[in-house]
């Protein structure tokens, strides 16, 4: 027959037992892991060798930066193919899509796999994800057409919507492809640093010539950051120019960014190709309990090896 103290010892362990699986999870750290441009510069449908031989179900999350193929929706197996790396519908799975991921149209490739629009917003871990479509934003405004203004205009709308009501994450985490904000890193000469493959200032936020994305954005952040709300920009169009990009504002605005380019044959690498260093890729850590966010600059080689 059990004493009184064996059933107060059993009652507690079970009380321990209880917290450990309800608890203790939400605890736990998180990895995200962001890949910028990792096309495979000798396939045209496929993404960089190395990144196939990752296992994804390593981390809490992935982020895809775009460009992850040379012609992503040139056909509908190529969305296959990396449906079958990635698990394109997963709620862990972010992308923000690239000039090359809409080169040759067929958008509904790509949403008809994500079952997301090209732009939404996303909240976990206690911290909010945006996703932006850069190609709604007018780099080449003499090249663009008019008529996905509104597109453009909805694009707006979701960047008010959320700096306007986020309180509660503990992070605004803003993913785009396109560098975005360049004029920002401009030294005192005003000439921007050639981080990004194109950091072009000036870029116009919709078919209204008059509304630059810097003006319309920017003074939105700083107001996130001050209800205390950390502002943190990744883009995924780098790999030619640099592998990685880590700058902060003057109001601690971090700016980020990395990406792959080393499936290139450097031999006969074209002009726009200056950097021939090893490839990035940026690992996110997350310990949601302190709501912080961390993150390195990983070497692509080491990681892989790291995962065999």
């Amino acid at each position: 027959m059990m004493t009184h103290w064996m059933k107060v010892i059993c009652l507690l362990l079970v009380v321990m037992v209880a917290f450990t699986y309800c608890v203790a999870p939400e605890d736990e750290d998180k990895t995200y892991i962001f890949l910028g441009h990792p096309y495979d510069w000798q396939d045209w449908y496929g993404i960089d060798p190395r990144l196939e031989a990752l296992d994804f179900s390593n981390y809490d999350q992935v982020w895809l930066g775009g460009d992850i193929c040379s012609r992503t929706t040139f056909q509908a197996s190529t969305l296959d193919y990396l449906d079958s790396i990635f698990n394109l519908s997963s709620d862990r799975l972010h992308w923000t899509l690239g000039n090359h991921d809409i080169k040759y149209g067929n958008v509904h490739y790509i949403t008809d796999k994500t079952k997301r629009n090209t732009f939404y917003t996303q909240t976990f871990d206690n911290l909010c994800l945006l996703v932006l479509n850069t190609n709604l934003f007018r780099f080449f405004p003499a090249k663009q057409l008019e008529d996905d203004c509104k597109e453009r205009a909805e694009q707006l709308a979701l960047i008010r919507q959320v700096t306007d009501t986020i309180s509660k994450s503990s992070h605004l985490v803003i993913m785009h492809h396109h560098a975005i904000l360049s004029d920002l890193r401009a030294d005192s000469s005003g000439r921007i640093p050639d981080l990004f493959n194109t950091n072009y200032p000036d870029v116009q936020a919709s078919c209204d010539s008059a509304v630059y994305l810097t003006d319309f954005l920017y003074p939105r952040l700083q107001e996130v950051k001050n209800r205390g709300v950390e502002v943190v920009l990744v883009g995924g169009d780098l790999g030619m120019r640099s592998k990685q990009c880590e700058f902060w504002t003057k109001d601690s605005i971090a700016i980020l960014g990395s990406g792959i380019n080393n499936s290139l044959e450097f031999e006969t690498a074209p002009d726009y190709v200056t950097s021939f260093d090893k490839d990035k890729v940026l690992l996110f850590y997350r310990n949601v309990q302190a709501r912080k966010l961390e993150w390195e600059f990983v070497l692509l080689d080491e990681l892989v090896g790291g995962d065999q």
